[in-house]
């Protein structure tokens, strides 16, 4: 089977070619240009402080951000979207300064020995280092046609259960999945 047909077979295959496209006013991909909203100084600095590097040779704290973000801005549900999603290019590859797309393998261990604690100190990080930019830019917004309303905020998020614990799913021999609500008043 030729390459590019595993490619056409990724239903994100079109959101991805989107972060190929180059901006207007440089020459980098989108996703190159978001990265590069992370000052090296500070990833280096939380690196340090979570030693996340050390005893690793290959696939690095800076080459899993990438990927993950790679595959948060792709909506991409498995390992293997994000490796087939990376090796679209060997352009798009050496914009992202990677050297190969990783393996599934390779980002699960990753996955495994790396703390989220560490992602989590790092946009504490670039909040901290944003703060300022940030509150300049903030304004809001009251819409006229909301304003003096009440508001309801609804989200749904699914949840699979296992069957045993409802005795009145017995005809379902699959995973049943229940929709938890949660809603927000604003006054």
């Amino acid at each position: 089977m030729p390459e590019n047909v595993v490619y056409l077979k990724n239903p994100h295959f079109f959101s991805i070619m989107a972060l190929l496209r180059r901006g207007k006013n440089t020459n980098k991909p989108v996703i190159r240009q978001i990265l590069d909203l992370i000052p090296t100084h500070i990833l280096r600095a939380e690196i340090a402080k979570h030693q996340s590097d050390k005893g690793k040779s290959t696939y690095k704290t800076r080459d899993q951000l990438e990927a993950l973000t790679f595959g948060q801005l792709n909506k991409c549900y498995t390992l293997s979207d994000i490796s087939c999603g990376l090796s679209v290019s060997s352009t798009f590859l050496s914009d992202l300064q990677l050297k190969q797309s990783p393996a599934k393998s390779t980002m699960s261990d990753g996955n495994k020995v790396r703390h989220y604690g560490e992602f989590k100190d790092l946009y504490s990080s670039l909040l901290k280092y944003y703060k300022h930019s940030l509150k300049a830019k903030h304004q809001s917004h009251i819409i006229d046609e909301i304003q003096n309303h009440k508001i309801k905020i609804i989200d749904s998020t699914t949840i699979s259960l296992c069957l045993s614990l409802f005795n009145w799913a017995k005809f379902i021999h699959k995973i049943l999945f229940v929709s938890k609500v949660f809603m927000i008043r604003f006054a």
